[in-house]
């Protein structure tokens, strides 16, 4: 299913959800939380709405009711980031900067992971995405982190369409990202076959019909980094060992593969 065919099916149904505005989701913010993740064939999204629709409502920023999302990822010149996610390691942090480019919106956003599973999110308001670090933005994730912003660089970017709901009776959001795209210095790759499923409780809860409703279409959790796959699918020199499986499930959910661009 290509990018524009998975548009044109999805976007009757999108219709039939009651909205939420974002001033009304301030008080779903959720930014100390519990995230399950799932990865599933973009072929199987049609069904997952239908089997949501009466219990959320959905985020409605433009008459399409789906939102592009831009987001730059800052990680060391090592990748000591990427790194610690890839060795499984507790109390580790992405940083990056997202453009909800629908309300001209920008931010610097700090995620922390830590060792209990729970993730904390903060961030900053900012006038633009910054591809190198400004004084406050190093100040601010200094401020947060146990990392020496001085000594991060701009390493990824990550492109997608985005759905966000929020659960008409539960403490929780879902957000379903779909046409996927990672670049970095003229080299990308677009993941358009499959759709990365999210969602976010202040403690996990067998209430919530998003999940009750992939477990029905037979699609297992799965936790799956855009930042980490992204990485690895940009940088294959990179150690990988442990993202094998999650890019054998990205494989095999591709309709015709993994679409790469290499830089000339």
């Amino acid at each position: 299913m290509s990018e524009n065919t998975t548009t044109l099916q999805i976007v009757p149904i999108l219709q039939t959800f009651r909205p939420i505005t974002l001033a009304e989701m301030d008080n779903v913010q959720l930014l100390n939380r519990m995230d399950t993740k799932f990865v599933f064939p973009v072929s199987k999204l049609p069904a997952f709405l239908e089997k949501i629709k009466d219990g959320y409502r959905l985020l409605e920023t433009n008459p399409l009711r789906y939102a592009d999302y831009n987001s730059l990822y800052y990680d060391t010149p090592d990748f000591k980031l990427y790194l610690t996610h890839h060795r499984g390691k507790p109390n580790r942090y992405k940083i990056r900067f997202r453009s909800y480019n629908d309300t001209k919106l920008f931010f610097l956003e700090i995620k922390h992971k830590n060792n209990k599973g729970r993730t904390d999110k903060s961030r900053r308001r900012k006038e633009l995405i910054e591809q190198t670090l400004t004084p406050e933005s190093i100040e601010f994730i200094n401020k947060k982190t146990t990392l020496d912003a001085t000594q991060l660089v701009a390493k990824l970017q990550v492109e997608f369409s985005r759905l966000t709901f929020v659960n008409n009776a539960e403490n929780e959001r879902a957000t379903i990202d779909f046409n996927l795209r990672f670049s970095h210095n003229g080299k990308q790759v677009a993941l358009p076959g499959i759709v990365i499923a999210e969602i976010k409780q202040s403690k996990f809860s067998v209430k919530s019909g998003a999940i009750a409703a992939l477990r029905d279409l037979k699609i297992r959790e799965e936790n799956m980094s855009k930042y980490c796959i992204g990485t690895a699918l940009i940088y294959p020199e990179l150690k990988h060992n442990n993202f094998k499986p999650k890019l054998h499930t990205i494989n095999k959910l591709q309709t015709h593969g993994i679409i790469r661009n290499q830089a000339a």
